[in-house]
């Protein structure tokens, strides 16, 4: 019966470890792209071998094997602060973190090979691994994100540095340990140990599982949202972001400017040159776009046509703008156009007025456009009316 139990405690959070790689690495599987997810698996993985080393040595005799176990303890633990820092965008703490390992190890050697002593070795790997979890608290506080999920992560890793710190001392204090030789596996010891163990794999695993869920299905959207060449919104992802935009500002009484814009004779540059140099203006185009700002909406709602909803933004403001775009755009080059060849674009630029929808306001900046591709092409026309009969001022292109 004993025999069972002690085999039941040591097989716990070995399988439990291992079910939890398998999702992560599952999950990598879907999105490859995404390597701090594959980071965990390997974590927990290595959390399944340290276990499994702690209580069968396969021949290597203890001493290795718990040498080898707590090894792969602190690179498991570095592994997840590495994940968890690489999602939060901010920077590894590998020194630090790489300071903690070689203390919390070498704590070890000593007191299992020149000094053995049990209560030292069980000190130094738990507040090697505290350590190494309240710098990844640090760190990760350091991070711009700070949605719920984003909290929780920093609050489990909070939890379990307290739990390394606080533990082993609550168990030394109530239970005694023997300085001479480890507990058996069905003692106070390895079952607290075991218990919170799982515990924590349980409850951080559910936590980054749900944030890795999350960050997948932010990122589908992202993507159903932006154009691949481009890395613009598409049609549907500006006209998403540009009518939140424009509800925003309307309820801060700001003024909102579009722009819209069309590659002239796009078609002819396809047909003399190849799609290839087509992709290129679209990128460098696309490029000039954006430096409207963060805070601006850019879109490419068609083959060649581009939208920028600014708030923010007067009608002046969204004229210089649109013409900046074009007076730099014309002198550009793209490989594979020759340096003979002009690349020009048209530009229609609307202010809105009072509560102005999306649609009306794109209609009027469209009607802007095409009376700008009626002049000639490569210039900025501005709608000033909000009624469908609008007035339009042309700006000559710069000669």
């Amino acid at each position: 019966m004993a025999v069972s139990q002690d085999l039941f405690i040591s097989l716990l959070n070995p399988v439990l470890s291992i079910v939890l790689s398998t999702a992560f690495f599952v999950l990598w599987s879907f999105r490859r792209e995404n390597r701090y997810v594959l980071q965990l698996c390997i974590c927990y993985l290595a959390v399944a071998t340290g276990f499994t080393l702690q209580s069968f040595d396969f021949g290597a005799g203890p001493a290795v094997s718990k040498v080898i176990s707590n090894l792969l303890f602190f690179g498991a633990l570095l592994l997840f602060v590495a994940a968890v820092a690489t999602r939060q965008g901010v920077r590894v703490p590998w020194v630090a973190s790489l300071v903690c390992i070689a203390a919390g190890m070498g704590g070890l050697l000593w007191f299992l090979f020149v000094q053995p002593y049990f209560p030292g070795r069980v000190f130094s790997v738990n507040y090697g691994l505290g350590a190494l979890c309240i710098i990844a608290v640090m760190r990760l506080r350091q991070s711009s994100r700070r949605s719920v999920i984003d909290r929780m992560i920093v609050l489990m890793a909070g939890l379990r540095a307290a739990d390394f710190f606080i533990r082993p001392l609550l168990v030394a204090l109530l239970s005694g340990v023997d300085a001479g030789r480890p507990p058996y596996l069905h003692s106070p010891y390895w079952l607290t140990t075991s218990l919170s163990v799982m515990v924590f794999s349980l409850l951080i695993a559910l936590t980054l599982l749900t944030a890795v869920a999350l960050d997948t299905i932010n990122e589908l959207q992202a993507e159903s949202e932006t154009d691949a060449l481009s890395k613009l919104l598409n049609r549907r992802g500006f006209e998403q972001k540009a009518a939140s935009v424009l509800q925003r500002s309307a309820r801060n009484g700001a003024s909102v400017t579009l722009v819209l814009a069309d590659l002239d004779h796009f078609k002819s540059v396809n047909d003399r040159f190849g799609h290839a140099v087509g992709d290129q203006v679209i990128v460098e185009f696309a490029a000039r776009l954006q430096a409207a700002g963060s805070r601006a909406v850019v879109g490419r709602i068609g083959g060649e046509e581009f939208a920028v909803l600014m708030p923010s933004t007067d009608l002046v403001a969204g004229r210089l703008f649109a013409e900046t775009v074009r007076e730099a755009f014309c002198s550009e080059t793209v490989e594979g156009v020759p340096p003979g060849v002009k690349l020009t674009a048209s530009f229609g630029v609307a202010g809105r007025f009072g509560g102005e929808e999306l649609a009306p306001l794109m209609l009027r900046a469209d009607e802007a456009l095409y009376k700008a591709k009626q002049n000639g092409r490569d210039s900025v026309r501005i709608s000033f009316q909000r009624q469908p009969m609008a007035t339009y001022m042309e700006l000559p292109a710069a000669s």
